[in-house]
C-alpha cells in the first residue's frame, strides 16, 4: 500500500512538473519567437529623423504617452490611466531617460517590443510579455526601416524622470507571464500581407494606405469590437465597438450605411485632415487627439488613408440606439426615441445687469406690472427666443425689459425685429398691445404694406437671458452645423433671405428632437444672417 501511494505522489508530482513546465514553455516569449517570421531591422546607420518623425505622428504615440496637461507633443513622460474591464493601465514613460524611460533601450530591443510584444527585463533573460493595450499587433506591420527611423527620432526628444506606477490589473490579468499564452492566439506575425488591390483604384495609393491604417495608425484597434480575452473580433473590423472605459462607443467606419458609407473619399481625408465631419461635427475626445497628428502627416499620406478607408469590406453594425437603415418607401417610427433637455445658452442671473443689453434665450413670460411676476395674475404676453432686450431696471429677481421692433398695421398683436414679416420677437395680448410706443408709419417699397417702429417695457424674471449676442450666434451656428446642415447646407452669410428659412425649418420640424427654443435660436440665428437683414449698421449688432 504504502508503494502503491509513492507511486501516485511521484504520478501527480510529475504531472505538476509537466504542467508547470509546459506553462513556462507556453508563455516564454522565446516559443512564439521561434515558431513566427523573424524580422528584418536595418542598421541605425542613415536613420532619417523626418521621416521618424511622420512615423510618430502616424502611429499616435503621443496621445497616450504624452505627459498629462501639456500640450508638447514630444514630451514622452506618461502617466495616463487607462481605466478598462481588465484594470487600470498606467501608460509607460516612454522618453529617452535612462532611468525612468527608455533610454537604455537598444535599436534591437525597440524593435523587439514594437512588433512582437517584448520588453527588456523581467525576471528571466527572455524578456517580459507587454500587455496588448500597447497596440503591437498593429505595430508589427511596420518595416523595418521605419522602426529604425522612429527609435531615432525619439531618442532626440526630451528625457523625462517621470515615475509612473505598476499596471492595476484584476485576476488573472495581473498575470503579466500569461500574456504569452494570449501572444500566440493572437499575434499572427503577419509583417506585411497585402488585401487585393479593388478595381478602379490607383493600386500605390491604396497599398500606402493600408500600410498606414493596419500598421502605425492601428485604426483597428479602437474602431473594432473585441471579444472577452480583449483580441479584435476579424469579420467585424472597423465595425465600432465601445471604448475601454466603457464611458462611450468608437464608431463603424466601414464604408456601410450603419457606418461611414456616406463619406466620400474626400470627406474622409478632410476629416483626418481637419476634425470636420461632412455634417460639420468637429472630432473631440481621443479621436480630437488622433486628429492633432494626422492633420501634420504629409496630405498623400492623408488621401492614401481615406482611399484604404473607402474600401475596406463594409459591416452592417449600427452603434447602440441607432436603428437599422431604412431601404423601403414605408416610413418606419423609431420606438426609442429619447429626448433629452438641451443646454442652452443662458447667463447666470448674477450677471444680469440694468442699464445693460440681454438676448432672450427661452421663451420668456412677460407682463405690464412687476408686482405680478411670479405670481398667479395672467400673463401679456411672451417675448421670443433670439430677441434683443434693454434691462431698463432689475429689482431682486425681476427686471424690466424694454423690446424695440416694428408692427405691422392692423396687427398689433405681434412684434418683428424689422419690418417685412422677418423675424418674429413678442406676441401681446390686448391689455400690452395698448401701451405700445409707436414712431411714423413707414411704407415697404417691396409690398406696400405699412409699418411702424414700436418700443414696449415689460416686466418678467432674470432667467433665460443672455448678455453676449456673439455667444448665442455661435450656440446657434454649432447646432445648426451639427444637425440640419447634413442637408441644409448654409450658403455664405448675406447670400440668402431672412424668410427663406421660416417655412423650411417649420416643416422639418416633425422630423427632429429639437425643443421650440432650441428652434427659436436656430431660426433667429440664420435670419439675422441673411442679407436683408445685414444691410449698414444692422450688421454689427446681428453678427
Amino acid at each position: 500500500m504504502a508503494l502503491k501511494r509513492k507511486t501516485l505522489y511521484r504520478l501527480a508530482g510529475g504531472t505538476a512538473l509537466l504542467g508547470v513546465l509546459g506553462f513556462v514553455v507556453l508563455t516564454s516569449p522565446w516559443t512564439w519567437s521561434l515558431t513566427h517570421p523573424g524580422r528584418d531591422l536595418p542598421n541605425l546607420t542613415g536613420a532619417d529623423l523626418d521621416r521618424g518623425r511622420i512615423i510618430f505622428l502616424a502611429s499616435d504615440c503621443a496621445t497616450c504617452h504624452a505627459t498629462p496637461n501639456q500640450d508638447d507633443d514630444t514630451v514622452l513622460g506618461g502617466g495616463r490611466v487607462l481605466d478598462t474591464a481588465f484594470g487600470k493601465f498606467h501608460i509607460p514613460n516612454i522618453s529617452p531617460d535612462k532611468a525612468h524611460g527608455i533610454g537604455e533601450w537598444t535599436l534591437a530591443e525597440f524593435d523587439r517590443a514594437l512588433r512582437e510584444g517584448v520588453g527588456p527585463g523581467g525576471l528571466w533573460p527572455e524578456g517580459e510579455n507587454l500587455y496588448p493595450a500597447f497596440p503591437y499587433t498593429s505595430y508589427q506591420r511596420l518595416t523595418g526601416e521605419d522602426v529604425r527611423d522612429l527609435y531615432a527620432y525619439m531618442m532626440t526628444l526630451p528625457a523625462e524622470d517621470d515615475v509612473v506606477p505598476d499596471h492595476e490589473l484584476k485576476f488573472p490579468y495581473n498575470l503579466r507571464r500569461g500574456i504569452g499564452v494570449w501572444r500566440l492566439a493572437f499575434l499572427d506575425g503577419k509583417r506585411g500581407e497585402e488585401r487585393p488591390v479593388p478595381e478602379d483604384v490607383d493600386a500605390a495609393q491604396f497599398k500606402r494606405g493600408e500600410y498606414l491604417v493596419e500598421g502605425p495608425a492601428h485604426c483597428a484597434e479602437c474602431h473594432s469590437p473585441r471579444t472577452f480575452m480583449g483580441n479584435v473580433i476579424e469579420d467585424e473590423r472597423y465595425a465600432g465597438g465601445p471604448n475601454p472605459e466603457g464611458t462611450g462607443y468608437f464608431p463603424n467606419i466601414t464604408p456601410d450605411e450603419t457606418g461611414i458609407g456616406y463619406w466620400s473619399t474626400a470627406s474622409i481625408a478632410n476629416y483626418l485632415h481637419t476634425g470636420i465631419s461632412p455634417i460639420g461635427r468637429t472630432a473631440d475626445g481621443d479621436m480630437a487627439q488622433v486628429i492633432e497628428n494626422t492633420s501634420r502627416l504629409p496630405f498623400e499620406d492623408v488621401q492614401a488613408m481615406a482611399v484604404y478607408l473607402k474600401n475596406v469590406p463594409a459591416v452592417d453594425k449600427p452603434a447602440p440606439g441607432m436603428p437599422e437603415p431604412n431601404m423601403t418607401e414605408k416610413v418606419v417610427m423609431l420606438e426609442n426615441a429619447v429626448r433629452a433637455d438641451p443646454k442652452l445658452p443662458t447667463s447666470a442671473p448674477s450677471t444680469i445687469e440694468q442699464g445693460g443689453d440681454a438676448t432672450v434665450i427661452g421663451t420668456k413670460t412677460v407682463w405690464l406690472d412687476e408686482a405680478d411676476v411670479g405670481g398667479s395674475s395672467p400673463e401679456h404676453g411672451k417675448l421670443l427666443g433670439g430677441a434683443s432686450v434693454h434691462i431698463e431696471h432689475k429689482d431682486g429677481n425681476k427686471v424690466e425689459l424694454v423690446l424695440k421692433g416694428w408692427q405691422k398695421e392692423g396687427a398689433s398683436s405681434v412684434v418683428y425685429q424689422s419690418k417685412g414679416h422677418r423675424v418674429m420677437t413678442a406676441i401681446l395680448d390686448e391689455a400690452a398691445a395698448s401701451t405700445v410706443q409707436k414712431g411714423s408709419t413707414e411704407t415697404d417699397p417691396d409690398t406696400g404694406q405699412s409699418w411702424a417702429p414700436i418700443q414696449i417695457s415689460l416686466w418678467s424674471d432674470d432667467t433665460d437671458l443672455n448678455t453676449d449676442r456673439g455667444d448665442v450666434w455661435a450656440y446657434s451656428q454649432a447646432t445648426f452645423e451639427k444637425t440640419c446642415s447634413a442637408c441644409h447646407v448654409l450658403p455664405q452669410k448675406r447670400h440668402f433671405t431672412a424668410n427663406q428659412w421660416i417655412g423650411t425649418l417649420k416643416s422639418m420640424r416633425r422630423f427632429t428632437s429639437f425643443t421650440d427654443d432650441q428652434y427659436r435660436l436656430i431660426l433667429a440665428y440664420l435670419q439675422n444672417h441673411s442679407k436683408d437683414l445685414n444691410k449698414g449698421q444692422e450688421v454689427s449688432d446681428h453678427e
